[in-house]
Formats: structure tokens, C-alpha cells, sequence
């Protein structure tokens, strides 16, 4: 019993720490070691507590500025902190690589670069202010936006899993090789937390559509991945994170007026 319970703490703690900027430094414990592969059960929950933290500040925000596009960059800049734009840089650096790379080992290369380039820019400018502006539309349905950031965050993070189940590591080293060897019953824990999650929080036909886009767009981008580095790295699953939470915003402002 206490091997299972150092088993939860330490997989919090991976989970947390991993995805979130918040002070989890008093979860550590060394003397237990920690997986990524193991701890994807608490992907879910993790995302439901980013995600209400980011709801709760939009609705919040949207009570005292009367601007809605303040409230929308506010929000992303909450969400930024909370994140330490992590899933963000990898999608600058796919941008880059893909866009000046001219074969695998040299957009490998790019994507390693710390430093930010044009298509980096460009791609970053775009996808935050597709983010922004359904924000701002969504601050007239603020009593809304909870229940959508959470999904958003859920949904977002776990279409992590679509390309190291279906796709392989573009490199032997680095994060995304680690997150192939996960851990299957952690896995299914994970997929139906999420399924409950999401039906609970959005009516049928919008869960329902939630989930179809987020998949869609992780096997297409996965599916892009593998046509320019054959395989995955850990900036192309932060930037199908991204990209799946870009599109359910986009959608919501669709959804959110008719149901």
C-alpha cells in the first residue's frame, strides 16, 4: 500500500511538473523515481486543474475590463505563466525547422536551436490571435468558458498520445523517445477520464465534435511530422497541443451560440 501511494505521489508530481509552471517542488520525493510513461493517468486531472484556473480568470477578468480583447490576451498571458509557453516554443520550433529545414538531420537541427526565426514568428502570431479572437467573442458567453477551457486543456494534452501510439521518435534522444515506452493500463485510465470528462462538461453533439477535431488535427499533424522528419519530436507533440486547443476555440464560438 505504500509502494502504490509513492506511486501516485511521485506521478503527480511528473505530471504537474511537466505541464505546469505552479510551485509542486514539495512533491518531490527522491527517493522514488518518477516516469513520464507511468504518470499519463494524471494527464487529465492536471489538465482539469489548468484549465479551470484559466476559465475562472477569464470569467473573473471579463467582470471588471469592459474590453473583451483585453480579457482575451489577459487570458492567454495567464495561461502563458502558468505553462511556461512549453507546448508554444515546440511550436515555434517546428515552424522553423519545417519552414527553413532542407532534410531531416538539418530541420532536426533547427528545431534544437534556441533561437526563434521568422517562421517561428509568424506561426506564433497567427495561432494566438486565432486564440484571441475567440476569446474575445467568448466573453459575451463568459457563464460558458469554463466548461470549454477545461475541455480544451483536456482534449489538447491527451492528443499527445495519438502520434507515440501511431507514429515513432524522429531521434533517439530527447523527451518524446522516453514518452514510448508508456505504460498501457495508465493509458486506458487516462483515454476514459477523458471521455468522461468531456461528455460531462459539453452537450453531446459538441463533445462529440471536440473529440473528432482533436483527433483530425493530432494524425494530421502527426502525419505532416513524418513527411518532413519521419517521426515525432517533443516540439511537434507541444505543437499539436497547440494546434488541437487552437481549434477547439475556434469551433467553440460556433457551438457556444447554439447550444
Amino acid at each position: 500500500m505504500n509502494l502504490f501511494f509513492r506511486k501516485i505521489h511521485a506521478d503527480l508530481y511528473c505530471g504537474l511538473s511537466f505541464f505546469s509552471r505552479l510551485p509542486v517542488q514539495w512533491l518531490y520525493r527522491s527517493d522514488f523515481p518518477f516516469s513520464f510513461g507511468r504518470a499519463i493517468w494524471t494527464w487529465p486531472l492536471v489538465s482539469v486543474l489548468l484549465g479551470s484556473l484559466n476559465g475562472v480568470f477569464f470569467f473573473t477578468a471579463s467582470r471588471y475590463f469592459p474590453s473583451s480583447w483585453i480579457v482575451a490576451f489577459l487570458t492567454i498571458g495567464f495561461q502563458l505563466l502558468l505553462t511556461g509557453g512549453l507546448h508554444e516554443d515546440g511550436l515555434a520550433d517546428m515552424a522553423d525547422g519545417f519552414g527553413g529545414g532542407k532534410d531531416k538531420e538539418h530541420k532536426l537541427f533547427i528545431m534544437r536551436d534556441s533561437r526563434l526565426g521568422t517562421y517561428g514568428v509568424l506561426t506564433l502570431v497567427i495561432i494566438l490571435g486565432l486564440q484571441a479572437s475567440s476569446l474575445a467573442f467568448l466573453v459575451q458567453y463568459s457563464y460558458k468558458a469554463i466548461p470549454i477551457l477545461i475541455i480544451t486543456a483536456i482534449l489538447s494534452r491527451m492528443s499527445i498520445l495519438l502520434p507515440i501510439y501511431i507514429s515513432k521518435p524522429a531521434r533517439d534522444d530527447g523527451l518524446a523517445s522516453t514518452l514510448k515506452n508508456t505504460a498501457l493500463p495508465s493509458t486506458i485510465i487516462a483515454a476514459l477520464a477523458t471521455f468522461i470528462l468531456t461528455f460531462s462538461l459539453a452537450p453531446l453533439i459538441c463533445a462529440i465534435a471536440y473529440s473528432l477535431l482533436a483527433i483530425i488535427i493530432a494524425i494530421g499533424i502527426t502525419s505532416f511530422s513524418y513527411q518532413h522528419i519521419q517521426g515525432y519530436t517533443g516540439d511537434i507533440l507541444g505543437a499539436i497541443q497547440v494546434f488541437v486547443a487552437t481549434g477547439i476555440l475556434v469551433s467553440s464560438t460556433i457551438f457556444v451560440a447554439l447550444f
